[in-house]
């Protein structure tokens, strides 16, 4: 993975972390990277065997969480739940949104 913008560095790093890609190396100073660590990150996922097995694997257990709609559905659920059960005041006590709100 080659970060570049906004919010593709910590989702890179994430997604490495994850084994299912691997960041191209990069100059600590200034952030560059070359044909060396371009070529280097490729060769890892595509031609050694054990790695890119690992890889491939990983990307196909994520594929299978990010796939399923109702897993997502239900995702979204609960965190909509949690929101509606907690609330917190502009002086920092937690309350429920009833109490605030009207019905």
């Amino acid at each position: 993975m080659l970060p570049i913008f906004g919010d593709q560095g910590p989702n890179a790093r994430l997604m490495a972390g994850r084994k299912v890609g691997l960041q191209v190396a990069r100059n600590e100073v200034d952030g560059s990277f070359d044909r060396h660590g371009v070529a280097s990150a490729v060769r890892a996922v595509m031609v050694e065997e054990d790695t890119r097995r690992v890889f491939v694997a990983n990307a196909k257990k994520m594929h299978e969480i990010v796939a399923d709609e109702e897993l997502q559905e239900r995702y979204i659920d609960e965190f909509v739940q949690k929101l509606r059960s907690s609330y917190v005041t502009d002086d920092g006590t937690s309350s429920t949104p009833a109490a605030h709100c009207p019905a």
